[in-house]
């Protein structure tokens, strides 16, 4: 940005400082303005923003351009202005100038002619700077791109080994719960078999001292009617 403000600086500068011949004066049409050189405008500024948008420029770049060049052709007229005679000598210098006509004619085509050079060379930097800020906007966009691309993979592989985590986690879980059942079960069952047996051993006791009750009611019985009998 500070190269080409340079460079239109520069050129301004190279019309202002140009050699002049001796006599030379700024127009009649310059000098009696009622128009501050602050107010002027020097060239289609709306157009011009248009024209950089076209270009290729953002709207901030395109009135960054403009206001600068703006800015430089108000301080060349203001460095041309401050050297401005009163409308006496102007009038005393009025029947020179009409020898010098062609002269003048001429060095203002030359002018005319280094400054349409200067801004095709602005036109031609502004354009080589408008592709360059495009190229090098593309090229951050697909590097940007590139980096999400590249963040999407990473977090892609840290949601799958998570997720893979937590799957052998709970697994894991699923297989100790089954050990811990199985073994319960077991427990349960071994725990039933001893109550079976207790169960069974009772049953063969109590079987055990019905008979021998009833074998001790049958001896009393027997030894009962014995005992009658032989009365």
């Amino acid at each position: 940005m500070i190269h080409w403000k340079h460079r239109v600086y520069g050129a301004f500068q190279a019309v202002h400082t140009a050699p002049k011949p001796a006599g030379f004066f700024i127009p009649p049409f310059c000098r009696f303005s009622a128009q501050t050189y602050r107010a002027r405008k020097y060239f289609d500024t709306l157009q011009l923003v248009e024209q950089l948008e076209r270009e290729g420029f953002t709207k901030q770049q395109s009135l960054t351009i403009m206001q600068a060049l703006h800015t430089v052709l108000e301080e060349n007229f203001y460095d041309l202005t401050r050297t401005m005679v009163t409308k006496e000598e102007q009038e005393r210098n009025f029947s020179k100038s009409l020898s010098r006509g062609r002269l003048n004619k001429y060095n203002g085509l030359k002018i005319s002619y280094t400054q349409k050079e200067e801004f095709s060379q602005l036109r031609s930097e502004l354009q080589a700077l408008g592709k360059n800020d495009l190229a090098s906007t593309r090229q951050d966009c697909d590097r940007i791109a590139t980096n999400i691309e590249k963040l999407k993979g990473i977090f892609r592989e840290e949601i799958n080994h998570t997720l893979a985590n937590v799957r052998l986690d709970l697994n894991l879980e699923k297989g100790r719960i089954r050990e811990q059942n199985t073994v319960l079960e077991l427990k349960i069952k071994e725990t039933d078999t001893r109550i079976e047996n207790e169960i069974n051993n009772m049953k063969t006791q109590v079987e055990a001292i019905k008979l021998q009750i009833f074998q001790w009611l049958v001896g009393i019985i027997t030894g009962g009617g014995a005992l009658g009998k032989h009365r």
